[in-house]
């Protein structure tokens, strides 16, 4: 018979004879010093790490002039920055005279350009007026709209010298929102095309190239949908999105349809950032945006979605302007795809072959990308499967045959067996309760101060981290006053072997996510080779046990894991922390954010055992984490540097009752910040509800207007005629505003019996549900032509309860001179941690009329 702890006494590649015949015993400050010593290693480890991975991920590149572009055949980022983008200073929106502006620079620009290519006998293809014009059905205001959009994008085709008709597309959006100043949304992505439009003319390409500057992306993708209508769509055969979310930064590849494409990014550019997670955010709707990407995959292209992420609490406000980027950011993005370019321009036959759709693809630290379709990744975690408890199979079989007073070789391997098994329990039963107290210290400070990691995520996820080796900790101690498991848990190898066994299974879990095409534990191979490496080199170096070998195997086991858990900690903090404001619930962002710390803890599994003193050790991890606690609980949620405020603005005036609403939406305490400005009068009508769950909705009448509002001239509508024939009736009518491109006639009633409308020669399909039409005019004073179809009323009841309106209004959204005082009044004196921002158009909506078509 075995004694209780004779399978761990003996001379293995597992466990070694030298451990467990050596009981030594240290006096009480003999074995805390120790402990002091491995937890200094331990976290001083950690924190050089934890600043390198940050230093180097967020390192961005020095940005070229003409001169120096010259001499490596690369992207001059300080050209784009003074010559294009500097040029960005005012909101632009659809409905603007901006943006008429900015349109009228492009074109200029363009046309230039062409000029330019046709000296160097370059064929180039300039459409100032494209001629489509969109009708959409959406539901961005109400259900069942209707937009009548013409196009006012930018289309420009240089002729590639094999004269083949097959493009490539380079797309990005001129437009802003009306309360940014569209720098990094999207005026990088639009300068680097500029600037790469600049070089291809200069730079004869091999393959055509389109460069689509579309307008009227903020508000529904209409840019890209009209494209999609334009005839050179059909010659596209891949594209790039060029897109902002933050203000600078790095350009990240976050969505991707092309491995093909993402092998050559991956090959070629000096920088590179990509993750996978952008496809599982967005399918799990945890980010509240969406890019010209979804459309153009939609319509059957492979493509890349590359875009600016942080911070993204300057994404949509006036914040996003020059001020917080930098020609660093542009070189990063311009270089990122000009390689793209370049690789894919000299690949002969790249697009004969058919492009697979789906990939993993991913970056370490900016220095090194892979890009793997889900074959790849699920045969290597199936090599890996199979060939890792195969060797070590072997290995302990072949050891077994210098062990003779234990029985057979069969004996023997039962007995590594089960210290394997003792092992996974130990680290599957740490990993239980790690989960246990991360959830329950990030639900505590949830409930005490629920935006705290808007402003303070890293003091958040320093806090989440100490609960994970709390619980670390308090598992490992609980463990050992288990007389069954206590002789092999005090041994390092043993939780070596654990933590394989348990990044063995989440290959498994892998394996199956690739299956199903999603790619998220993607980084569970770098953890397992970390662990299996780690365990090889601790027994490779003798003595066993050693300084030596324990100093290297720390390196190795912890060292790659960490790299990547680390990497993925700070993609959660810059991508996720101010998405809240947005819409995304709180809880996500701490349960994206605990993850990747929760394996962190994890994989000190070992080295917490090795120190010792597990009672003493939790009793002052306990005492940081409270102290942690406490100082988390009282951090600001906002700041008036990288995370102010998001505060959504609308207004609402009817100017035949003279009745003016304005609605702010925001966080929780958007009331309160309210009440510290509005004046006396307008403080009495506020009122506040909860909207969409996460978020409060305040409303107030003011007498602030929008000043093209009361104009005299500003609306004139005229009935045409109204016929009737049989059973339905059609009512034709026109109306003109002299300072809106963006109006809308809103159907109330009976709206059922609309069999169709009309807008500039636009129809609706017969009996579809008409709730609303949208129309855009192209210039200022524009008539707008619009009818409706409807079937006569039989009914002989009550004439008021069949009646038919269509309400006329007009958007405005132009505000930097004062035109719409109530937003000014806001932006003028919210303190600077708050900060105003509309998504789509329509800061203000203007009743004008409403006509009872009954």
């Amino acid at each position: 018979m075995m004694g209780d702890n004779d399978h761990i006494n003996e001379q293995t590649p597992l466990l070694t004879q030298s451990h467990g015949h050596q009981v030594v015993r240290h006096d009480k400050n003999n074995k805390r010093k120790i402990t002091l010593q491995t937890y200094g290693f331990t976290f001083g480890f950690l924190v050089l790490l934890t600043v390198l991975v940050y230093t180097i991920r967020s390192s961005l590149p020095t940005p070229l002039s003409d001169n120096a572009a010259a001499v490596v055949d690369g992207f001059p980022g300080i050209h784009a920055y003074n010559e294009y983008l500097s040029q960005l200073t005012e909101p632009h929106p659809v409905n603007s005279r901006a943006n008429i502006d900015m349109k009228a620079w492009l074109d200029k620009i363009a046309l230039d350009f062409k000029k330019e290519g046709e000296l160097n006998g370059i064929k180039v293809d300039v459409i100032t007026n494209d001629t489509i014009t969109l009708l959409t059905k959406s539901d961005w205001y109400s259900e069942n709209e209707h937009w009548v959009i013409p196009s006012r994008n930018l289309l420009v085709r240089i002729h590639g010298q094999s004269g083949s008709n097959d493009s490539i597309l380079l797309n990005a959006h001129y437009d802003s929102v009306p309360t940014s100043y569209g720098v990094t949304d999207d005026g990088m992505g639009v300068v680097v095309m500029l600037e790469l439009l600049r070089y291809y003319i200069q730079h004869p390409p091999q393959k055509t190239i389109i460069f689509l500057f579309n307008n009227f992306e903020e508000g529904g993708l209409m840019g890209a949908k009209q494209f999609i209508q334009h005839p050179w769509f059909h010659t596209v055969k891949l594209f790039l999105n060029l897109e902002g979310a933050g203000a600078g930064g790095r350009a990240l590849l976050f969505r991707c349809s092309s491995l093909q494409a993402a092998k050559k990014l991956a090959s070629n550019a000096p920088l590179v950032h990509a993750t996978p997670l952008g496809n599982d955010m967005f399918s799990l709707g945890l980010l509240k945006s969406d890019t010209d990407y979804t459309i153009l995959e939609a319509a059957g292209l492979p493509g890349m979605d590359i875009a600016f992420y942080t911070p993204r609490s300057h994404y949509h406000t006036p914040l996003d302007h020059l001020n917080y980027t930098t020609p660093n950011a542009v070189q990063h993005m311009g270089q990122m795809v000009l390689a793209t370019l370049q690789a894919i321009d000299k690949t002969n036959g790249f697009f004969d072959e058919e492009q697979e759709t789906q990939l993993v693809y991913y970056d370490i630290l900016g220095k090194i990308m892979f890009a793997y379709n889900f074959d790849t990744h699920g045969l290597g975690n199936g090599v890996a499967l199979v060939i890792t408890p195969l060797l070590a199979l072997i290995w302990t079989l072949l050891s077994a045959n210098g062990q003779h007073n234990h029985g057979t070789s069969v004996d023997y391997l039962v007995k590594r067996t089960i210290v394997v098994i003792e092992g996974f329990i130990a680290t599957l039963f740490a990993f239980f309760v790690t989960v246990l107290f991360v959830g329950v210290s990030a639900f505590g400070l949830l409930k005490i101060n629920p935006m705290v990691t808007y402003a303070n995520i890293i003091a958040v996820g320093f806090y989440i981290f100490l609960a994970g080796l709390l619980g670390v900790l308090v598992s490992q101690l609980l463990l050992s006053k288990m007389k069954s498991l206590r002789g092999s848990l005090s041994f390092v190898e043993t939780h070596f072997y654990g933590l394989t066994s348990f990044w063995w299974i989440m290959l498994i879990f892998s394996t199956y996510a690739g299956s199903k095409h999603v790619a998220i534990l993607y980084f569970a191979m770098f953890s397992f080779i970390g662990n299996v490496l780690g365990c090889i080199l601790y027994h490779a170096i003798t003595p066993l046990g050693s300084v030596l070998s324990l100093v290297l195997s720390f390196l190795i086991q912890t060292g790659l894991p960490l790299t990547m858990m680390l990497d993925q900690t700070f993609l959660v903090m810059d991508s996720m922390r101010h998405s809240t404001v947005d819409g995304t619930p709180e809880i996500a962002v701490y349960g994206l954010l605990a993850i990747p710390i929760i394996l962190m803890s994890m994989q000190l599994q070992p080295w917490i055992n090795k120190a010792g003193q597990k009672g003493f050790a939790s009793l002052v991890m306990l005492t940081i984490v409270v102290l942690t606690f406490a100082i988390c609980c009282v951090l600001p949620s906002f700041n008036n540097t990288w995370s102010p405020n998001k505060l959504i603005f609308a207004q609402e005036y009817n100017s035949t009752t003279g009745l003016s609403t304005v609605s702010i939406t925001g966080v929780p305490g958007v009331d309160s910040e309210l009440q510290k400005i509005l004046p006396a009068h307008e403080l009495d009508t506020l009122h506040c509800e909860i909207f969409k769950k996460y978020r409060i909705q305040c409303f107030y009448e003011t007498d602030l207007v929008p000043i093209y509002a009361d104009q005299p001239n500003e609306m004139s509508i005229t009935v045409k005629d109204t016929q009737c024939h049989d059973d339905t009736c059609q009512t034709h009518i026109s109306f003109t505003s002299q300072n809106s491109l963006l109006c809308r006639i809103q159907f109330d009633g009976e709206k059922e019996r609309i069999t169709k409308a009309w807008a500039q020669n636009m129809e609706t399909e017969k009996d579809q549900p008409v709730g609303s039409l949208i129309t855009y005019n192209l210039q200022y004073g524009q008539p707008v032509e619009w009818g409706v179809e409807y079937k006569r009323s039989m009914s002989t009841e009550d004439k008021s309860n069949m009646s038919l309106t269509a309400t006329i209004g007009c958007f405005y959204d132009e505000w930097s001179q004062g035109q719409i005082p109530a937003f000014s009044y806001l932006h003028e004196n919210l303190d600077d941690t708050n900060t105003l921002l509309l998504r789509g158009q329509g800061l203000s909506l203007v009743y004008y009329d409403r006509l009872d078509l009954s």
